[in-house]
Parts: structure tokens; C-alpha cells; sequence
């Protein structure tokens, strides 16, 4: 299987989001987490607990969607979540903060979540380094993810006490950026 296929998968999923689900977040009985021993994959950022224990209900990002002929903020907020999965609304917000059309809501279990950074070893590298972004600057990893002789190479950025969505996704064609999104502000209920 080419990996343009697995990358632009990738993608559409952090273009349209993720997640839906009743309830409170509980101790889960049982997530399976990936296999330590899957040597096509390089190691994911976060576990499914890892997202599971963060992406709590009232949990929020604002993000914005940046293409080269337009940008856009869109807010993402866990409504429900269980043991299972959890449910994310996804509005888009107006420049005068208000929302834009219909919210739409979405259900995602926590190890959909987490696979979506299951980036594949033959064509991705992965690297620390530190990244300045729009919620300050940061030391994670990098995940770049391209096939050899591909026009665009994906880019995510992932800090390690922010678990879930990259805090920075680009797409670069070249020296550049063809598509970015980014966490402008990340908020949790049980936070000030």
C-alpha cells in the first residue's frame, strides 16, 4: 500500500476532526494499546489513556485552519466521553467570535485517537526539537512524513504534557507552507 493513501487519511481526519461519546470520563477497564513491538510504526506521542485521561468533557481547543487563499478558527469541545470514546463538537467561529453555520458533532474512540499519529517507519522520521507556536514556545516531537520523491512532506508537532491533537501541523511543499493547523488556545474545565 503507498502511503500517500495512510498521509492524506491522516490529514482528513485532522481537517474534520474527531470524536463523540455520553457520559463522564471513567477508568477505562480495558484500551488496547499499540503494539511495542510493530517495528513498521514509529512510536506514537501519546498513549490512548494519555488522551483519555486529558480530553475530558468541557475540555476545548481553538485552532486555526490556514491555507494559502484563506484562514479560519474553528473550536473544537469534548461534550461527552466514557471509558470507550468521547464526542468533540466542531464549530467554526466568525471573526467577531461568533459561530459560522451548523456545529457538527463527532464519536471517536480513545485508540482511533491516538492511531491517528501512527505514522509509518518507512516514510516518516521523528526528532526532538524545540518550535516556537502560537500557545508559546515548546520542546516535543516532530513527526515529518512524506513518500520518497513526494511533492509535500507532513509535518506534526506534538509537546508531551499536551496530549492529543498535534499542537502544529503544517504541509510543505518545498521551502512552503501549503496548509497549517494550529492550536491558538487549549483550555480544560478543571483550569483557570
Amino acid at each position: 500500500m503507498r502511503l500517500a493513501a495512510p498521509v492524506v487519511l491522516i490529514v482528513l481526519l485532522f481537517l474534520t476532526g474527531c470524536g463523540n461519546g455520553n457520559g463522564r470520563v471513567e477508568q477505562a477497564e480495558t484500551i488496547v494499546e499499540f503494539d511495542p513491538h510493530d517495528a513498521s510504526i514509529l512510536e506514537r506521542p501519546f498513549s490512548a489513556a494519555e488522551i483519555r485521561d486529558e480530553w475530558v468533557p468541557g475540555f476545548r481547543l481553538l485552532m486555526r485552519r490556514s491555507f494559502p487563499e484563506r484562514t479560519r478558527t474553528e473550536r473544537w469541545t469534548v461534550v461527552s466521553a466514557d471509558h470507550e470514546g468521547v464526542e468533540i463538537e466542531y464549530a467554526t467561529i466568525a471573526d467577531d467570535g461568533t459561530v459560522e453555520g451548523e456545529p457538527s458533532i463527532s464519536r471517536s474512540t480513545w485508540t482511533e485517537l491516538r492511531d491517528h499519529a501512527a505514522f509509518p517507519v518507512e516514510h516518516s522520521s521523528r526528532e526532538w526539537v524545540s518550535r516556537e507556536t502560537a500557545l508559546g514556545d515548546f520542546e516535543g516531537w516532530l513527526y515529518r512524513v512524506a513518500e520518497p520523491g513526494a511533492a509535500v512532506v507532513n509535518e506534526f508537532f506534538f509537546v508531551p504534557e499536551l496530549p492529543g491533537a498535534p499542537v502544529q501541523m503544517r504541509a510543505l511543499e518545498g521551502d512552503t507552507i501549503v496548509f497549517e493547523l494550529e492550536q491558538t488556545a487549549r483550555l480544560r474545565p478543571d483550569s483557570n
